[in-house]
């Protein structure tokens, strides 16, 4: 059951907002899809952020009484993105190609 049904029961306004998140989904879909071979540190960092929200919802809002701060939960999700994105442009991907080994000697 979709969250909205929190604040209205309106179908309408239900629907709508249940496909514009959709398309706003897939919109950042294609987003980071074109961008990801230029942040090539990325896929890790979103990993790292699906790990903490799944950590956040299994222990660390029972730990605080289901009220773990919203503020600490943004500021973490968007310090790893920017972490991400910043550690791909400060090592961009042809210096980390470099410094592996050739194979075949």
């Amino acid at each position: 059951m979709p969250a909205i049904f929190a604040v209205t029961k309106e179908p309408l306004i239900v629907f709508t907002s249940n496909i514009l998140a959709i398309l706003g989904l897939r919109s950042m879909y294609f987003m980071l899809a074109g961008v990801i071979n230029k942040f090539y540190l990325l896929k890790y960092g979103l990993a790292i952020v699906l790990v903490f929200v799944g950590l956040k919802m299994v222990w660390l809002n029972p730990l605080y009484d289901g009220h773990f701060p919203v503020s600490w939960s943004l500021g973490i999700i968007l310090g790893t993105i920017l972490l991400a994105i910043l550690a791909s442009i400060v090592f961009p991907l042809k210096l980390a190609l470099e410094k592996k080994p050739k194979a075949g000697g």
